[in-house]
This record gives structure tokens, C-alpha cells and sequence, in this order.
């Protein structure tokens, strides 16, 4: 049994520390894409920090870095109005038109304002904004005609739902509306085609008259994303479902913007993201993998429909022809943990093709708007622009050149949180972790991967005092088992990993051993390993995380018997199933998880897609309800683990893992009364938490509830908030009792 015996002043330091990390992290400006102009001179770079999204212009030479670094600062471009006024509202998705000088925009409604956005042109010279249209729906994507001259609009309809990586919430262009209403075919996403005025005229001509935009999308269809070069041929991936379940089952097609005719040119065993058109026009290409796709590429003749499968890598999550070698293309992807980027050729069966080459690739986050590895070019192609991010280095955007003796060497261009680039402030505690890859073999031999953080000298929590109050003289740590949603995503060498409510980092800071496992389902590894789970929930996934802790215990880095597991979505599912059907962990976080999956299926805005993908069960069928039910959690009402403490939070708006996913274990598990358990249901939270407030008091619920179950300690009264104590905002929290 761990010691009690700890000075709760230690105990509250440690409370304190996983806080303050978490309150460092949330303060940050986080980039989320770096746009080169098409000149090569400048990026545009979305930013999102506390209460605000915008965008940044920065010198591609990365001056604008070195100065702001000297004098521990950064100074964006602002954008005015007409009349000489700041714009308050968000702005995001720059597109560069070709007299690199004017940038479109998606832009509003301002904070806290109901209405629809607005594609705005903004002349980065003059810093000018104007309005070119009200857009009818939530612009998903802007697409640009390689000329200028024309945009594409991905829009989602009011009410149209989401999926988890979009926080799980509907639509909104004002108040939800009472009642809520539901039919089936509503929601759709659609394609919205307009000529910007006076095409080729540039800047003056595109921000004088209004754009009218036409509904271009196909008959029928609702399109989950779209590659277009201009003219009246997009390509997209559809399906006629509007749920987001819809996107487990769409094909890939060629749209005609003109009448909205369609014609199917792949249907793939799994999923689709990504779509391109090569340069000549004559192929689409896309990521075809497994739910959140890093997949395999593919190439389809738009002629004859000839469907080639590149030599890439399978865990692609961007590509586009490389402007510099028509006939190669650009990959940017997963490797491990880290990510890569490589040259493929259009047409591996060509006389001659070339080998797909690796380009760069190292333990570092190489990302675009989709958190997913992704690049912008210039022109020519002489130059990439992309945010960087890896341990111990905040994310910045980044330039490189493509060729040449330093040819994919990045160079910063921002300066965002000097900060958290020196570790100091706030961020003293952050720096003092460490992060290195790790491995271990499953029982049935497969070879694993992930992350362990700590952070070397910080006193072990739990661990009794030495002389004179010292540090802990324990040599081993307790352990906290992270595990990702998804599954198909993966934990990467970011700077601070956000899944699971961001508490890798703190609690590592605290003094724990944390692991990020990218256990079988996981991308980063190739396909294979991410369709290891298919219809196997539960299973070889659950097993790989059991050896990961006997490997940790074994080598003498955790400490035995003193392990936690914690989990969001898919994760909070596994987490739960662990919870219940063994005895490795002392105790379990489980956030916004899947835990019936029966009433999943006819609940979830995903439910009739995903559980179709992993083969997880299929209600239409005896035998399938039977198999929903034997991997739900809920059910689990004997086993070695049902004993295990459970702390269960949920967001009450979740449309992707219903709140009542989480009503319907709680109860299960109070019932059961064999150990304690919690639940806390945040308001107008989805799928993810996004009010800092709330991750806060979700961060200090957690790890309270570690302290309680895994160290044998009280919980120190920094880390056990009031139920009904307001969070940020004014925001009331509600409880289940």
C-alpha cells in the first residue's frame, strides 16, 4: 500500500503544478496554418488563442521571427475596414489569390454574435478588408482556381452535425432553435461555386463588387470534402447519408459544378480524405485508410477511371502535385510518431517512374489546418510553408526550400510564446519534462510503440519524504496509461499532446511516469496496424496496453501496483473495458466515451458509420446486437476489475458519444456499487472540452481522483473543486449524484 504519510503541502505542490501546466498551455497561441503566398514572400498564418482566431502576415525570409524573438515580441499585420476601424472578428482559411497581395478570408460573425460568415477579401497592403458575400452555412473549405478567378465553397447547412474531431456539435448560425427539429436529408453539405469580378484583374477588381455564389453541388449527395482546380469539374467524396455516419461510407466521384451530375470514380474499402487534382488535370488522387485517415494513396484516371494504388506511404494525410515535377507527387504524412514528407511519381507504371522518395522526416509534428501533416507551395514550388511543432519546441510555422542544398531545412518565420520557447514564466515547470519513444512486444509478439514522459528530479508523488523533507526516495514512479481517441489517430511528438484533456504534460510535471501508446488501431504504423482492431474492439488493443505496463513495471521505471488509466472517446472506451475486465489499474478517467455500443448505434450522429467500419457489431442482426453488447462496458457486470474506481466526464451537448453514454454507465457502475465512481456532465461542451474553465476543472477532477485511488492520498484541496463552484465565464458546472 502506498505511503499516506506525504506533508500535504507536497501533495498540494503537486495538485498545483498539474494546474498551472494546464493554465500555461491553455494561454497559448497555438498556429493552426502557414499559407506561402504564391510569390514566396509571405505566409499567412491562422493563429487561435484565448478568445480569438485570426490571421498573422509574416516575411517567408524569417526576419519577422528574429526581431520578434530579440525584442520578446510579435506584431501581426491587422486588418482595418473601409472606415479605418479594427475588425474584431475571427478570421481564418487564407487563400492567396495569384497577385500574391490579396488574401480571401473566411471572416465572422464576431464574438458572441448570432449571423452568418463572410468570404472577405483583405488587401495586405493597405490592410483593407471587404466583404464579397454572406455565406449561407458554415464554409468548411475555400477552394481557389488556379487562376484566381473562381472559388468553391465546402458549406455545412444550419444544423448540420459533426464529427468528433469537430467537437461533436451541430451548426449554428444563431440561437438553437426550440424546438430542435429533425428530418431526414437535412444538414447537407454543399458546394458553392461564384466568379470573383473581373476575373484576372487581381486585387482592386476582386474587392469591388459583390460574389454571387449557386448551389454547384451534386444531386442528392452530401460532400464530406472536395479538390477543384477551376472549370466546372471538382472531384469530392460523397455519400447520400447527411449524419456524419455518412462519411464512413462515401465514394469518391467527379462532380459537374454546372448541373450537379456525378459519376463514381472509386469505391474504397475504408475511408477517404484529402482529394487533389493533378496539375494536367488528368488524375484525382486521395488518402484512402480507416476512419481518421493517414492512409494509402490513390490515383484515379478521370479519362477511363483507371485506379492505380501509388507506391507511397500508407499513412498519408496530404497530397498535391509537385510543382516543380509534373509528373511526381508531393506526400506529407506519419512516421511513428514523427511525420515525413515524400516525392511519388503520378504514374508508378510509367517507363522509367521514379521510386518514391523520402524527402524529410524526423520526430517532430509537421501539421496544417486538420492537425494532420500537411504543407502549402509557392508557385513555383521552390518553397513550403507548414507549423513545426516537437517536444521541447512550441509550434511555429515554418519555410523551407524544396531544393538545393538545404532542401527541406525549416526555418522558423513566427515567434509566438517567447515564453514557452525559453521554458521560463509559466512555463518553467512544462520544460523540466522530458519525452522519448519507447517500445515493447505484445503477448502475441506484435512490436509497439509510444511515448513516455516524466520530467527527472521532480519528487514521485506518493513517495515517502526523505531527511529534512527531501525529495522522494522512491526510484520508481507511479504510471499514467494515456490512451488516444480514434482509434486511427496517434500520439505524436508534439510540444504539449492535447487528447485526453491535455494532461500528459502536467502530469508528467507533477512527477508521474506517462505513457501515450499507440496500441493496435493506431496510425503512424501503416495500414495493417490501424485495421488491427477491426473487429477486435476490446481485444489485441486491450492486450497491447496490459503488456505496455507489465513491460514499464518489469524494467523497474513504474512502480507496481501503482498505475492509472485514462482515455477520451475511443480511449475512454478502452479505459473503461480495462476498468472492468482486469486488474492492472487502481483506477480510470474516461472522457466522452462510447460505452453502450447498442443504443450508440441509433444515438450517435457517427452510430450506423463507424461501428460498420470496425465490424464492432451490427444491430440489424441478432447475433451483431449480441456482439454490441458483449464489447460494451456497461454490461461488463462481472469481472476481475469491477472494483475499479471510475471517473467518468462527459460534455452535455456531445452528439458524436451522447451524454447518456455516460448516464448509462455511471448507473451501471452505482449500481454494481463494488467501487466509487463519478460522473460530471459539462454544459454546452461537445465531444471535446473547449471553455478553459471547464478543462480546468476537468483537469483538477482527474487528477484528484488519481491522487485519491492511486497514491492512497486525500486529495489536496487544490485539486477537489466545488460542484457547483462557477467555472470561467460564469458557467455553472452540473454533477450526477
Amino acid at each position: 500500500m502506498p505511503s499516506t504519510a506525504r506533508p500535504s503541502a507536497a501533495r498540494d505542490a503537486q495538485a498545483a503544478t498539474v494546474l498551472r501546466v494546464r493554465r500555461a498551455v491553455l494561454g497559448m497561441t497555438q498556429p493552426l496554418e502557414a499559407r506561402i503566398s504564391p510569390d514566396g514572400r509571405t505566409v499567412a498564418v491562422t493563429v487561435s488563442g484565448p478568445g480569438h482566431t485570426g490571421v498573422l502576415l509574416v516575411p517567408a525570409d524569417g526576419s519577422a521571427a528574429r526581431a520578434a524573438a530579440a525584442v520578446r515580441t510579435a506584431a501581426p499585420v491587422v486588418p482595418r475596414r473601409p472606415d479605418g476601424s479594427q475588425d474584431p472578428a475571427p478570421r481564418h482559411s487564407p487563400r492567396w489569390l495569384p497577385d500574391s497581395r490579396t488574401l480571401l478570408l473566411i471572416t465572422g460573425p464576431r464574438p458572441g454574435a448570432a449571423g452568418r460568415p463572410e468570404l472577405t477579401a483583405w488587401d495586405t497592403r493597405t490592410g483593407r478588408l471587404r466583404t464579397l458575400v454572406s455565406v449561407p452555412g458554415d464554409v468548411e473549405d475555400l477552394l481557389l482556381s488556379d487562376d484566381g478567378t473562381e472559388v468553391l465553397l465546402l458549406v455545412a447547412d444550419e444544423g448540420a452535425e459533426r464529427d468528433g474531431m469537430h467537437l461533436g456539435l451541430p451548426v449554428r448560425l444563431g440561437p438553437c432553435p426550440r424546438p430542435e427539429s429533425f428530418r431526414p436529408g437535412d444538414g447537407r453539405r454543399r458546394l458553392l461555386h461564384g466568379a470573383l469580378p473581373l476575373p484576372g484583374a487581381g486585387a482592386t477588381a476582386a474587392t469591388t463588387e459583390p460574389v454571387r455564389l449557386r448551389d454547384a453541388s451534386p444531386r442528392g449527395l452530401t460532400v464530406w470534402n472536395a479538390a477543384w482546380r477551376g472549370g466546372t469539374t471538382a472531384v469530392a467524396t460523397v455519400s447520400a447519408e447527411t449524419l456524419p455516419a455518412g462519411y464512413y461510407d462515401a465514394r469518391l466521384v467527379s462532380v459537374d459544378l454546372a448541373d450537379g451530375t456525378t459519376r463514381t470514380l472509386h469505391t474504397p474499402a475504408g475511408q477517404l480524405a484529402a482529394p487533389a487534382i493533378t496539375a494536367d488535370g488528368r488524375r484525382a488522387a486521395v488518402a484512402e485508410g480507416i476512419s481518421i485517415v493517414a492512409g494509402r494513396p490513390v490515383l484515379v484516371d478521370l479519362a477511363d477511371g483507371t485506379v492505380t494504388v501509388s507506391p507511397g506511404p500508407e499513412d498519408t494525410t496530404w497530397l498535391l502535385s509537385d510543382p516543380r515535377d509534373p509528373g511526381r507527387l508531393l506526400l506529407a504524412g506519419w512516421a511513428g510518431t514523427g511525420s515525413r514528407i515524400t516525392g511519388a511519381p503520378v504514374d508508378p507504371g510509367a517507363p522509367g517512374a521514379a521510386a518514391p522518395t523520402v524527402h524529410w522526416q524526423d520526430e517532430a509534428v509537421l501539421s496544417g489546418p486538420a492537425a494532420q501533416p500537411a504543407l502549402t507551395l509557392s508557385a513555383d514550388g521552390a518553397l513550403a510553408a507548414a507549423v513545426l511543432e516537437a517536444p521541447g519546441r512550441p509550434p511555429q510555422a515554418v519555410v523551407a526550400p524544396t531544393a538545393g542544398p538545404d532542401a527541406w531545412s525549416w526555418r522558423q518565420v513566427t515567434a509566438l510564446n517567447p515564453a514557452a520557447a525559453r521554458g521560463d514564466g509559466d512555463f518553467t515547470e512544462l520544460a523540466r519534462v522530458r519525452t522519448r519513444p519507447t517500445s515493447w512486444t505484445s503477448a502475441d509478439s506484435r512490436r509497439l510503440h509510444g511515448l513516455l514522459l516524466d520530467a527527472p528530479g521532480v519528487p514521485v508523488p506518493g513517495a515517502a519524504p526523505g531527511p529534512a523533507g527531501a525529495a522522494g526516495t522512491a526510484t520508481t514512479r507511479p504510471l499514467a496509461v494515456l490512451v488516444h481517441g480514434g482509434p486511427s489517430w496517434l500520439w505524436s511528438a508534439g510540444h504539449a499532446p492535447a487528447d485526453v484533456l491535455g494532461l500528459a504534460p502536467a502530469l508528467a510535471a507533477a512527477g508521474w511516469l506517462v505513457l501515450l501508446p499507440n496500441l493496435r488501431g493506431s496510425s503512424g504504423y501503416g495500414l495493417d496496424h490501424a485495421r488491427a482492431v477491426v473487429g477486435d474492439f476490446g481485444g489485441g488493443d486491450l492486450a497491447d496496453l496490459l503488456s505496455a505496463v507489465s513491460a514499464l513495471t518489469g524494467s523497474g521505471e513504474a512502480a507496481p501496483g501503482q498505475a492509472a488509466v485514462l482515455g477520451h472517446s475511443y480511449g475512454g472506451y478502452l479505459a473503461a473495458v480495462a476498468a472492468a475486465r482486469t486488474t492492472a489499474f487502481r483506477a480510470a478517467v474516461v472522457v466522452s466515451a462510447p460505452t453502450d455500443w447498442l443504443s450508440f448505434v441509433h444515438t450517435s450522429v457517427i452510430g450506423g458509420g463507424y461501428e460498420y467500419a470496425y465490424r464492432i457489431g451490427d444491430a440489424r442482426t441478432a447475433a451483431g446486437r449480441a456482439a454490441l453488447v458483449d464489447r460494451s462496458p456497461v454490461f461488463a457486470d462481472t469481472g476481475p476489475g469491477t472494483g475499479t474506481p471510475v471517473l467518468l466526464l462527459h460534455g452535455e451537448q456531445d452528439r458524436v458519444t451522447p451524454v447518456a453514454q455516460a448516464h448509462e454507465l455511471y448507473r451501471a457502475l452505482a449500481r454494481r456499487a463494488a467501487a466509487p465512481v463519478e460522473l460530471h456532465v459539462y454544459p454546452d461542451e461537445g465531444h471535446e472540452f473547449t471553455e478553459p474553465g471547464h478543462l480546468l476543472d476537468a483537469a483538477g477532477r482527474a487528477s484528484a481522483w488519481l491522487t485519491r485511488h492511486v497514491l492512497g492520498a486525500a486529495a489536496p484541496a487544490a485539486l477537489v473543486p466545488s460542484p457547483d463552484r462557477p467555472a470561467d465565464r460564469g458557467t455553472q458546472l452540473g454533477r450526477a449524484t
